[in-house]
């Protein structure tokens, strides 16, 4: 085949536009109806074969999508028979509508806003697609082209799986994929599911911006590629597919950067469905999304490592040896764990915490964010000293609170970071139907040995969008304590806690293992403690039971009288299952105070215990630690 033949009596021959899985793809002249079209070659023959099954039922696919402005359309098929000029046996060829200049990739970067009007085309054609029972596989720029009045369209359907039966559109089945742009459980080899289409589109629109998918790897341009042995760039390619690597600078991306968070999360289950996405990038495009944290001033951008236990046990599984080069020049500074650091050869790594007696934990919270969700009110009174809690109520009948916590923590050594906010490490923890968490790892936590945690829990209602909406919540709070602790460090309280607060109290050292022996096989010895030891936690092996002491504030309690107790001085009330089934509570109030809006607020102290115990037994068991909690108190602040 050669430029200006006539193929099948009326498309001549005019030039090669690209290759695919099966031969070349011509532009070709159309002289029936005067315009120009693609030919793509599909074969039934040869080791690529393709099943004469199969073929039409790629060729089915793109018929249900004729109509849809964001679909490339299969005009005809034809069939041409070997004739001596190298065509082969059985080729088909499908007659498809011309998309000027073929995929995105090589193109010039984008800039967010107009990425996003894409994305949001595009998440249009994949809602439609799952609507029918069908997911692409393998969304990246390559498969992504403008028409003439620069209209998106998806293109190459041949490794598109039916997943609402067995049946695969193409030979390669749900393996055909590209790993730069492909979704973590698609690489695992599960079935193929429309979220996985929602996680390449995110990939493919970091691409379009930045020039790179999220992974930090060159653009992808070859055709979906299945898993086979090749070299060890190759093989690591795979394996940071398989982790969902994911390092997104919100420097690069700006307005994106919130929305591609959420679409790009490891878990399928977390990330919006198509609908959701294209009309997240659709405000994005006309500037309505939630702008992204703000860039420090002068900071230089830094991109968070592969943590160094994780990549060397993954090198060391693949066989690739590597050596530490520690005195080029270029390189970022790591501390423990492959983490960066700004600090020069022994100086202490500077903290960011500080005193957590004296953080402003809501100073770490971006109300405006929040505030684009619905009504919101921050209860600066409510819960233990090492937490924030904001009620947001995006309407009347909905209501989910949203909490940043300080928790002990240590670097990890394993892969369960997904993401990095510049310096700061992000983990998500396992979904759950009505509510999202994350895991912070400040940079240079090694010095307070403290995480953060961002939880967002669905209270009342439904929930427009379900548990991927929650996560949407999650990750614009994740960005706003993010962008405070790249700048770092937290600030402080306008006005500090009064010297007769239990925040300078240690909430373990109220109970001895005296007092604790009437909870039954506790291990006394090993308290799980929070920090500043504002919560401690003892468990054991009889009756699964449990017990804990944490300081609470909230507004003062009240209980019928057979509720209330007097222990050394101080007011006390039983609540059972106060948290949760098989649980019985004591609050012990220590002091009052005047709290937001000149409202009455209380400090307590909170025992509970819990267990396979009938409900009698643990509320005696509770209330005798809050009798020996309450003589460990000290004299109840008066005026």
């Amino acid at each position: 085949m050669r430029p200006g033949d006539e193929f099948a009596g009326r498309y001549v021959l005019k030039e090669i536009i690209g290759t695919g899985r099966n031969g070349d793809v011509w532009l070709a002249h159309d002289t029936l109806v005067e315009e120009d079209i693609a030919l793509k070659p599909e074969r039934i023959d040869g080791a690529r074969a393709t099943s004469l099954g199969q073929l039409l039922g790629e060729s089915r696919a793109l018929a249900k999508f004729r109509d849809h402005p964001h679909v490339v359309t299969l005009l005809d098929i034809v069939t041409r028979n070997g004739d001596g000029d190298g065509d082969g046996d059985g080729a088909y060829w499908f007659i498809m509508e011309y998309v000027p200049g073929g995929g995105l990739d090589g193109r010039p970067t984008m800039p967010p806003d107009q990425a996003a009007r894409v994305g949001a085309q595009l998440a249009d054609a994949l809602a439609a697609l799952h609507e029918s029972g069908l997911v692409h596989c393998d969304v990246k720029p390559a498969n992504v082209g403008l028409s003439r009045r620069g209209a998106a369209k998806l293109l190459d359907f041949g490794a598109a799986y039916r997943f609402r039966g067995t049946e695969t559109v193409t030979v390669n089945g749900p393996s055909s994929f590209t790993p730069d742009y492909a979704a973590p459980e698609l690489v695992r080899g599960n079935i193929p599911r429309p979220a996985a289409d929602v996680f390449g589109l995110a990939a493919t629109l970091h691409a379009l911006v930045t020039g790179s998918p999220p992974r930090g790897g060159e653009p992808e341009a070859d055709d979906a590629i299945d898993p086979v042995e090749g070299d060890d760039a190759e093989l690591l390619r795979y394996w940071r597919a398989e982790q969902g690597v994911v390092s997104m600078s919100p420097e690069a991306v700006g307005p994106l950067y919130p929305v591609l968070t959420a679409m790009l999360r490891r878990d399928p289950r977390q990330r919006p469905d198509a609908a959701e996405a294209g009309r997240l990038l659709a405000a994005v495009a006309d500037g309505a999304g939630d702008a992204p944290p703000a860039a420090p001033a002068e900071r230089p951008r830094r991109r968070w490592p592969l943590l160094a236990g994780v990549l060397g046990v993954a090198l060391l599984a693949l066989g690739i040896v590597t050596l530490a080069d520690n005195g080029g020049a270029g390189g970022d500074a790591t501390g423990a764990g492959g983490r960066p650091t700004d600090a020069a050869p022994g100086d202490e790594p500077r903290s960011l915490i500080g005193e957590p007696g004296s953080a402003d934990l809501c100073a770490l919270v971006d109300l405006d964010a929040l505030d684009r969700r619905g009504a919101v009110k921050v209860d600066w009174d409510f819960g233990n000293f090492d937490t924030c809690e904001v009620i947001v109520r995006p309407d009347e009948e909905t209501r989910f609170d949203v909490s940043v916590t300080l928790r002990p923590g240590s670097p990890p050594e394993s892969s369960e970071l997904t993401r990095t906010i510049e310096a700061v490490g992000v983990m998500d923890e396992p979904a759950q139907s009505d509510e999202c968490a994350l895991t912070l790892l400040p940079p240079h936590m090694e010095s307070d040995g403290i995480v953060l945690g961002v939880r967002v829990n669905l209270e009342d209602g439904p929930v427009a969008g379900g548990n991927a909406t929650l996560c949407s919540v999650a990750d614009a709070v994740a960005n706003g304590v993010a962008s405070v602790l790249n700048e770092g460090p937290v600030p402080r309280r306008a006005t500090p806690f009064p010297d007769s607060s239990l925040v300078w109290a240690d909430a373990c050292a109220l109970l001895d293992q005296d007092a604790l022996s009437v909870v039954p096989g506790l291990d006394v010895d090993d308290p799980e403690a929070g920090v500043e030891s504002w919560d401690c936690e003892w468990s054991g092996d009889t009756d699964r039971l449990e017990t804990e002491v944490s300081f609470h504030r909230d507004q003062p309690k009240n209980a019928p009288e057979e509720r209330r107790l007097r222990l050394s001085g101080y007011d006390a009330f039983v609540t059972p299952e106060g948290n949760g089934e098989e649980t019985c509570t004591v609050f012990v109030e220590y002091r009052r105070y005047g709290g937001q809006n000149a409202e009455t607020y209380a400090e307590m102290v909170r025992l509970y215990v819990g267990g396979r115990r009938p409900m009698d037994e643990l509320c005696a068991m509770a209330s005798d630690l809050a009798a020996s909690a309450a003589a460990e108190l000290p004299p109840a602040p008066t005026g």
